[in-house]
């Protein structure tokens, strides 16, 4: 719904013209993929795979004349909070396979890698302030490196989850006592965490263990924790994070899928 309104709001909804939809069918679960032919107002014509499981994140590319090759250039992406969003587009590389016949039937299979290059636009939204432009991309850039650096770091962690059964709530719920064991409750907090004989440092209003951190985190993300910063990008990027995360899971979803033409 905030997707939609911020599209109406700066004309996005009337910009696009949908020339043809195609809906998955006959996959295991109730996902719902849709790929959709658009029309741009330049009269660029590309297409777009959207998922019910993510509903704010759409990828874009190119089709090759008679539908055979499907080649990703940019995702959109909106990740709400409670006091705004983060909006950007963030530039792909790779290809997959499209199959479409007599155009009623495709196949869709990726067979190959989706890069994730660079962000290349985006809208910042905190609470009364908007930020468009390179006052926005600045900032969100520098807010990805760092989600990418603490990613990295998930990622190397011996006991992570198991990243394809993992639900947004679950992510949360594994990573938030172990990355901020301040912010909640005692009987949350890992083995790890104690206050006997631990060092302080207070920013935001919260006295973080800098003894923790250092236990706990590579020297490169002390100061992001101890200074409240990976905190606030808990708070407003937690989907960003949670979509980065499962990058791989996501494009997993979209292979082998089969679509009928609904429109």
């Amino acid at each position: 719904m905030v997707q939609k309104s911020g599209e109406m709001l700066e004309g996005k909804a009337f910009s696009e013209k949908t020339l043809a939809v195609y809906q998955s069918f006959g996959k295991d679960d109730d996902t719902e993929i849709l790929l959709k032919q658009l029309k741009l107002k330049d009269g660029t014509e590309i297409h777009e795979l959207t998922s019910s499981e993510w509903p704010s994140l759409s990828l874009r590319g190119i089709v090759t004349a008679g539908g055979k090759s499907f080649h990703f250039t940019e995702a959109h992406f909106l990740s709400s909070h409670i006091h705004g969003w983060n909006e950007f587009v963030l530039d792909l590389n790779g290809s997959a396979e499209l199959t479409l016949s007599g155009g009623t039937i495709g196949r869709l299979r990726i067979t190959e890698e989706i890069e994730r290059v660079q962000l290349s636009s985006g809208r910042i939204r905190l609470k009364s302030s908007r930020l468009t432009g390179n006052a926005a991309l600045t900032p969100l850039r520098h807010r990805r490196e760092r989600i990418l650096a603490l990613i990295e770091w998930m990622e190397e962690n011996e006991d992570k989850p198991i990243v394809e059964n993992l639900s947004r709530k679950d992510f949360e719920s594994y990573w938030k006592p172990r990355l901020f064991p301040e912010m909640v409750m005692k009987d949350k907090r890992p083995p790890a965490y104690t206050k006997v004989n631990a060092e302080f440092v207070r920013a935001d209003s919260i006295r973080w263990n800098t003894n923790y951190t250092e236990q706990l985190l590579p020297e490169e993300l002390w100061e992001l924790r101890n200074t409240g910063g990976m905190l606030r990008d808990w708070e407003e990027a937690l989907y960003w994070i949670y979509m980065e995360y499962s990058w791989n899971g996501i494009i997993s979803s979209f292979n082998d899928t089969n679509l009928l033409r609904i429109k």
